[in-house]
């Protein structure tokens, strides 16, 4: 599967991407953000590859890289999450490269995604879980049509159980 908007390409991870993988996980805006570990390790990037091709093969998950069309430069990384928790739903997480961000690219990989998911998985509902002290994450799920529930939860993925999280929804039409 590859999902396409001009030159920004959402393509499944690769064990390969490790080391870009690596290299884009060193950010400390990423880290802040995500459940990165700290520091990120090679290791690390492998470890969260195979872990989610398990995920994937199990139809948990789908996870795709964002890159640039003509280098195969990673932009971001996506993914379709918590697809075996309630029929017709799912949860999108992403994080992107300090090259991409401001630029639109991950409210396009966003609107790619959630397309997809509708079209070719027949979502219904869809779930962006920034942080609630992210006002960049929470700028892209709003641009990416998703609305803010006015609900705080805590990460369904995440050994805490403090509500941080706020919960924006994207609903089929």
């Amino acid at each position: 599967m590859q999902l396409r908007d001009g030159d920004l390409v959402l393509r499944p991870k690769r064990f390969a991407d490790a080391e870009a993988i690596t290299a884009a996980c060193q950010d400390p805006e990423i880290q802040r953000w995500t459940s990165v570990p700290s520091p990120y390790s090679l290791e690390d990037a492998r470890a969260y590859l195979r872990n989610r091709a398990e995920e994937e093969a199990a139809g948990r998950s789908v996870n795709l890289l964002a890159v640039v069309a003509h280098d195969d430069r990673v932009l971001g990384s996506f993914s379709l999450m918590e697809l075996d928790r309630k029929p017709g739903c799912g949860e999108i997480g992403y994080w992107v490269t300090a090259e991409a961000r401001g630029r639109g690219i991950a409210t396009r990989a966003v609107r790619l995604l959630a397309g997809w998911a509708r079209d070719e998985l027949g979502l219904t509902r869809i779930e962006i879980l920034p942080h609630k002290d992210n006002p960049a994450s929470r700028r892209v799920a709003e641009k990416a049509g998703f609305t803010d529930t006015g609900e705080l939860v805590a990460a369904p993925r995440s050994d805490t159980d403090e509500p941080v999280y706020a919960v924006y929804a994207w609903t089929a039409s």
